[in-house]
């Protein structure tokens, strides 16, 4: 699991991290209704998106798909691409006359559109690749598509025009990442607009696709409905923290993509167990502990990120960053559910999901974003229980599982926080040769906050360690002569 591991974090860096990293630029010298319209107009394109049969992603994953299914997957895709590309246009056209924030700059929103057609179309050439288990070509073509089009966006950016550096980014990314997943078939399989040979994949693809539309709006109509109850100001404050769950999101979407969905498919019930308990274990390494740390300091982390203007959105992004790593647990769940003929299932539990969540902020928007904020991280961590329990029949005891390999070292983490920062409270209030308190709060709970992974997770350390020295062993080695 460690090759899949490895290209999953690489694809992970270049779709969040680099996105990330564009919006920090963009907060930071963009107007703060600019970057609510941005959300506004990202969280419609994602909608949209999902109304097209982005679910015969799932299906098509099965080892016996056939070319025929293939073509007609891929003429289907394109079709609902090209409808979901005009109807944004007109929605962002309609919306632009009863927000006069979103009209200023309604223009340049409209280059998002064909992001849309690229993206769907996708979807097939991708499922070709993620059956194959290539992990690395998978990887690779979402890092060459981030960077070139990063590349681009940042020029754009620091010459002082960051909005449409960002807009063009996420063009160009899309642009590129269909191109270069798609060269490999283009002469093997072409669009055909046949119903016939997906018939069998019909059932169980509606099921999927509606967990997608209802899975988006679930994740993007917040952003929405808190723009009704909320001035355009703070729609940009509710969407930075949006952000940093999003870029949560992004990272569980990532690897259920690359890694989760097609292990899953690929193993029965016992590996299975094991993919999860591995799973959980590295999630909380790799996401739980600097979540914490986050949420221990965020009123330091948003200051230094987004700057002192953004200071007022702290708490919310403490919370909707607790929020985004139950989304990631939950994520692995969701995966196993979604390969398995389940989408039925998880149907059910989206709708569930997307209903409390947007019911809780209707309810509380009028109370202020806090409020908001906090009912959506506890809806997120009562769901991931609620995906546990749903695959406990290959996952094992729900109660067990989580304790020990997610709430126990979380609560660890937080207790060195608290620990870390009574410490330097005590011997340096005021900060230790010219380094502020705060840095030394978080450098001193950051390094035993490690060090504590280190003992709890020694024995898997270990093993990675000796497989890595397996493999470098193996290339260093000369071939046998045949």
């Amino acid at each position: 699991m460690l090759g899949p591991v490895i290209w999953s974090l690489l694809n992970t860096a270049a779709t969040v991290v680099i996105p990330f990293l564009l919006f920090i630029i963009f907060a930071r010298t963009g107007e703060a209704y600019q970057v609510g319209a941005v959300g506004i107009a990202v969280s419609i394109l994602e909608i949209l998106k999902t109304f097209c049969p982005q679910g015969l992603y799932e299906v098509l994953l099965r080892p016996e798909t056939t070319r025929e299914e293939e073509c007609a997957s891929l003429g289907l895709l394109l079709l609902s691409g090209l409808i979901a590309t005009a109807v944004y246009m007109g929605v962002i056209v309609l919306v632009g006359r009863y927000m006069p924030d979103l009209q200023a700059i309604g223009p340049i929103l409209l280059l998002l559109a064909p992001k849309l057609l690229f993206d769907v179309t996708s979807v097939q050439p991708q499922a070709a690749l993620a059956r194959q288990l290539t992990f690395r070509r998978l990887a690779m073509r979402t890092v060459i598509a981030n960077f070139v089009a990063a590349g681009v966006g940042s020029v754009l950016a620091f010459a002082g025009h960051a909005l449409e550096g960002l807009i063009l980014y996420y063009l160009l990314q899309s642009m590129l990442n269909f191109f270069l997943v798609a060269r490999g078939q283009m002469g093997r399989v072409r669009p055909t607009l046949g119903t016939a040979p997906l018939k069998a994949l019909f059932r169980e693809a509606g099921y999927s696709s509606a967990v997608r539309i209802v899975a988006a709006a679930n994740n993007y109509a917040d952003t929405l409905v808190v723009s009704g109850f909320v001035s355009a100001a703070l729609v940009g404050t509710y969407n930075l923290a949006k952000r940093i769950e999003t870029v949560l999101m992004s990272t569980s979407s990532s690897f259920s993509v690359i890694m989760y969905q097609p292990l899953f498919a690929s193993r029965g019930a016992a590996p299975r167990s094991e993919i999860v308990t591995t799973a959980m274990r590295l999630t909380t390494v790799l996401f739980g502990l600097p979540i914490i740390i986050f949420v221990s300091f965020p009123e330091e982390w948003v200051g230094w990120v987004f700057g002192d203007r953004w200071l007022s959105a702290a708490p919310v992004c403490a919370l909707l960053a607790l929020s985004g790593l139950a989304r990631i647990y939950g994520g692995i769940y969701g995966s196993l559910l979604s390969v398995s003929g389940r989408n039925h299932v998880l149907l059910i539990y989206a709708l569930c999901s997307m209903i409390v969540g947007l019911g809780s902020v209707v309810l509380l928007s009028r109370y202020g974003l806090v409020w908001v904020a906090l009912a959506i991280a506890l809806k997120s961590w009562v769901f991931y229980l609620v995906s546990a329990y749903l695959t406990r029949r290959e996952t094992g005891p729900v109660i067990a599982t989580c304790f020990w390999n997610v709430l126990s070292p979380l609560l660890l983490f937080s207790l060195i926080a608290a620990g870390a920062t009574r410490a330097v409270a005590l011997s340096a209030p005021t900060g230790l040769h010219g380094i502020p308190a705060s840095v030394l709060m978080i450098a001193l709970s950051s390094v035993l906050a490690m060090a504590s992974v280190l003992v709890i997770y020694r024995r898997d350390l270990s093993k990675i360690s000796n497989l890595v020295r397996v493999k470098i062993a193996e290339k260093r080695s000369p071939a046998k002569p045949t």
